[in-house]
């Protein structure tokens, strides 16, 4: 019997947008995968992708921003299915699949980047409102759209508006965030035009009215069109929320049925995918003001979780919640929540190794912590149905896995799952591995949540786990195992510089472990990597003076952009020291000296200096039980890897493969 929450109340209640009902307030956001084929049609994959999403339970799928023109970027001139009746047939398959679910399907419709699309060597100049500098390379000037372009990418709208009420799409949202071209035409710093589509508001506004105006044309009065524009740009030069407010006021009265407010634009990128140091619910503050201003409903994306969604629409700050991230770590998020199984939910970490890493990869997109999501694109020569893994062994075999870190954990879970007898020995008194450690960060409180979600699952599947258990190469367990997974994590990498085993000397991990170590208001860390690089944001936040020292040209250099200018950008906040290019020689007793390359060493001051100079993998005993053993598989950290997705997905393949 089904169990339905009353915890969620509001977040399940029944909808509108215009003449549209929604089963409830969570959508999932358009968010670009990189499923489609070359030319841009879908795929299988792509199509099991977004039923699955429909599936779990939301109210609506709005499908990523779809080229409805080949004509004005030269990255998607190779979209031949842009703007065809055969783009029409293929959102007709994908409307029938998302709609035998009980879900609505929103499409975004874009025209293309303009000035912030890509470069391809000679493949002819960027577009944008007028003859502004390209994002990119701001050496190349874009040429101004002409009106008679506009005027045809009108009818681009036109065109596909036709298309999605012949395919039975639900509801069409207009593209017009983060800089993209109809934000170009919308924004004075990058509208220089002086003829009827720039110059007053009102002119500056037409571009997106006549698309507007195209759309209702087609649809009628009662089908909802909504449109996605940033809050505020965050960026000296850029709108701020007092004109956005002013448009959105516009837009209403001209007839849009909601407004969709997120954050920023690609001049400060931070906030495209916001990442973990921006807080839960990051772009609901925007959302909520414009709300204010305005009667129709409000819609927000943006790290949400589900306790911050339900507050956001008791307390009436926004009227529907956006989902990306946390639906492509769990499709099923919905029904959990609706069910009362909460627990059971892979809870999204918003680290955006494997969804936006991915994806700017040119690869499909895929999740940290959960394999699954399109595992077909990524394993091909797996041939095992991870949709349905639950007891799938002929012969359960007596699995053992040593190291209880994300990697060993996951692959407990998945040989458990499948029907093996599995223990887990783990050298510590609790399992989670370095994720333990990374956590410690205030804003990287995701990970212990994953890690309960982990503890949770081997409970429910009888994983026998032993604690404070320590195996080597000749642990008689091995010669009894069947299959032996290696699951060993990492250890801090200690250089031999002089001074650092000094008592006001603190490696990183040690200083997460235990706070009071790091004693005294003036911080030194001696790494800029990314674990050096957020303990500091987390001391600076504290109120401590940080400085950091790298020997690289750069901190924070082993993330992805996406991840790497928001960890920046919230340092300059809490105004941390950087020093690139400078080398730790020694550790002293006042604190630490360093070189510059020119060979000047000069001394900084410090109470405490944390060494953060990375981590290595416990490479040694794994190579000695795999060499022992034959049935022995190295996986996660002690191979070198360093992140939770890599240690999740190596440690998910080691125990699907086991048979």
């Amino acid at each position: 019997m089904q169990t339905t929450t009353t915890k969620y109340a509001k977040l399940f209640e029944p909808a509108k947008i215009n003449g549209l009902n929604l089963r409830n307030r969570l959508t999932m956001s358009p968010m670009g995968s990189f499923l489609d084929n070359p030319d841009g049609s879908l795929n299988d994959i792509q199509l099991e992708y977004y039923e699955n999403r429909a599936k779990g339970g939301v109210g609506m799928v709005i499908v990523e921003s779809q080229y409805i023109t080949n004509k004005t970027d030269p990255w998607i001139r190779n979209k031949t299915i842009a703007d065809t009746d055969a783009q029409g047939e293929g959102w007709a398959i994908l409307a029938d699949r998302i709609h035998a679910h009980g879900a609505k399907m929103g499409m975004q419709l874009s025209i293309g980047l303009g000035r912030n699309g890509f470069l391809f060597g000679d493949e002819g100049q960027m577009v944008s409102a007028s003859a502004v500098p390209s994002h990119r390379d701001p050496n190349h000037i874009c040429r101004a759209l002409t009106v008679e372009e506009i005027h045809y990418l009108v009818g681009c709208y036109e065109r596909t508006a036709k298309r999605a009420v012949a395919a039975n799409v639900d509801m069409l949202q207009i593209h017009a965030h983060a800089g993209y071209m109809l934000d170009q035409f919308m924004t004075p710093l990058w509208n220089k035009r002086t003829d009827q589509y720039g110059g007053s508001f009102e002119n500056r506004m037409r571009f997106v009215k006549e698309a507007y105006e195209a759309i209702r044309n087609v649809v009628g009065p009662d089908y909802p069109i909504t449109i996605r524009l940033a809050g505020y740009h965050d960026f000296p030069g850029g709108r701020e929320i007092e004109e956005t407010i002013e448009i959105c006021q516009y837009l209403e009265k001209i007839g849009f049925d909601a407004l969709d407010i997120d954050l920023g634009a690609y001049e400060r990128k931070q906030w495209i995918v916001p990442t973990p140091v921006h807080g839960m619910s990051s772009m609901a503050h925007a959302a909520a003001e414009i709300k204010k201003h305005v009667n129709i409903p409000v819609i927000n994306a943006g790290t949400h979780t589900p306790e911050t969604a339900e507050k956001l629409l008791e307390e009436g700050k926004i009227d529907f919640v956006q989902m990306g991230r946390p639906l492509i770590a769990d499709p099923d998020l919905p029904n959990k929540l609706l069910n009362n199984h909460e627990e059971d939910i892979k809870p999204c970490l918003f680290c955006n190794e494997y969804c936006d890493g991915y994806v700017q990869l040119g690869k499909g997109i895929t999740c940290a912590i959960n394999p699954v999501t399109n595992f077909k694109l990524h394993y091909p020569d797996i041939k095992v149905d991870v949709n349905h893994l639950e007891n799938t062994v002929d012969t359960a075999k007596n699995v053992v896995v040593i190291g209880g870190g994300p990697a060993g954990m996951e692959a407990a879970r998945v040989a458990a799952l499948r029907g093996h007898n599995v223990t887990i020995y783990e050298k510590s008194n609790t399992l989670g591995g370095q994720i333990n450690i990374a956590s410690g960060v205030s804003f990287k409180h995701r990970l212990k949540k994953f890690i309960t979600h982990q503890q949770i699952q081997l409970k429910k599947l009888g994983v026998n786990v032993c604690l404070n258990t320590e195996i080597n190469e000749n642990s008689p367990v091995l010669a009894e195992a069947d299959h032996i997974i290696v699951a060993l994590g990492a250890k801090p990498v200690i250089p031999d510089i002089k001074g650092i085993n000094r008592a006001n000397v603190i490696e990183v991990t040690q200083a997460h472990i235990h706070p009071e170590l790091v004693q005294g208001d003036k911080i030194v860390i001696a790494g800029g990597g990314r674990i050096g690089s957020e303990f500091a944001l987390e001391l600076g936040r504290k109120g401590k003076e940080v400085i950091i020292v790298e020997m690289g040209d750069a901190i924070a250099h082993d993330l992805i952009v996406e991840n790497r200018n928001p960890l920046i950008f919230k340092m300059e906040e809490v105004d941390i020291t950087v020093l690139t290019n400078h080398k730790v020689t020694e550790f002293t007793e006042k604190g630490v000296k360093v070189q510059v390359s020119s060979g000047e060493e000069f001394e900084i001051e410090a109470d405490t200096v944390v060494a953060a100079f990375g981590r290595k993998g416990e490479s040694v005993l794994a190579n000695k039980i795999c060499d022992k053993y034959s049935n022995a598989v190295n996986v996660g950290d002690s191979t070198g890897k360093g992140l939770t997705g890599e240690a999740v997905h190596t440690g998910f393949i080691a125990g699907l493969t086991i048979n």
